[in-house]
């Protein structure tokens, strides 16, 4: 009977021991991985990107990098005032270096653009000024033909045997009042200029033979034939430039000889030296704000996807 009871409360003390080091190892580890969460050395989790930034990170060819920034811990990544290992350094300097090459190559893109808007408008400045000086010439010589014609015929009407010379002479002045008036009306469109040493950066949207510098980057042209994320079902921002400039009457709608004329006019190049005349120089340069508009917005996301990786 001793010996029972002796056994039962070996038992007991045992149970309790166990009971004792389970409940203490529970806290330990909980306080454990809390820890380790504390010290960084855990994942963090990827920042929210903006949809821009998400789609220029994929154009560039870092989303990969950016990935595996993120999975290393936060202690690495010097998220706790440390210092970066050299693996989450170099991602780091990866992912910084691309996003200022990509810059770059949108600002190279926008300068070729204003080279060719600033040599349009030298070219359109030297046709209206032709334009407006022909305009006064044959305005002045209107108003002197017809005033002269008008006070001579007048009066020759006073004399019976003049009068039939006045008649004359009014009618030819008339007549060549109307001429003036017509060569005027002709002048108003201006003369016509080739535009000189220039790109054409309007060919390389229409698939048409680049010059000068004309060819676009990899990563802007990756992003102009993209759709914008925040526009689903619109098309990419090569076809929604073409549509603006079709319904704005900057192209012609179509596949007929006439639109084609137009479009080889517009994207002609250093080689080609077609005479081009005031009206198709302002269609071509409002065109061109339009492209370098909607390039320009490939930097805005690229300082987002800079900004949340910083944040």
């Amino acid at each position: 009977m001793r010996r029972t009871h002796s056994m039962l409360f070996s038992i007991v003390i045992c149970l309790s021991t166990v009971s004792l080091a389970y409940g203490q190892s529970l806290p330990s580890d909980e306080r454990s991985h809390e820890a380790l969460v504390s010290e960084g050395t855990q994942p963090a989790q990827r920042p929210k990107l903006s949809p821009g930034a998400e789609e220029i990170a994929r154009t560039i060819g870092v989303a990969p990098l950016i990935e595996r920034f993120y999975e290393l811990p936060e202690r690495d990544r010097g998220a706790a005032g440390g210092a970066m290992t050299l693996e989450a350094l170099s991602l780091r300097q990866q992912i910084t270096e691309s996003v200022i090459s990509a810059g770059l190559e949108v600002d190279g893109l926008i300068t070729e653009i204003d080279s060719e808007l600033a040599q349009i408008s030298v070219v359109r400045s030297r046709l209206e000024d032709r334009r407006d000086r022909a305009l006064a010439i044959s305005n002045l010589a209107t108003i002197v033909a017809g005033g002269s014609t008008g006070v001579i015929g007048t009066a020759l009407q006073f004399s019976e045997r003049t009068s039939k010379a006045g008649n004359v002479i009014g009618v030819a002045g008339g007549a060549v009042s109307t001429v003036l008036s017509l060569v005027g009306l002709r002048q108003q469109h201006g003369g016509k200029l080739p535009l000189g040493v220039s790109p054409n950066m309007l060919a390389q949207l229409f698939d048409r033979p680049t010059e000068f510098h004309s060819d676009y980057p990899k990563e802007v042209w990756t992003y102009l034939n993209d759709a914008p994320p925040a526009e689903p079902g619109s098309g990419t921002r090569r076809e929604q430039l073409i549509k603006l400039w079709a319904d704005s009457g900057r192209i012609e709608a179509g596949d007929n000889h006439k639109a084609q004329h137009k479009i080889e006019l517009l994207t002609s190049g250093v080689s080609d030296q077609r005479p081009l005349a005031i009206d198709l120089l302002n269609d071509r340069a409002a065109m061109l704000a339009d492209v370098r508009a909607r390039v320009g917005l490939m930097k805005r996301d690229l300082s987002k996807l800079l900004l949340a990786l910083r944040t």
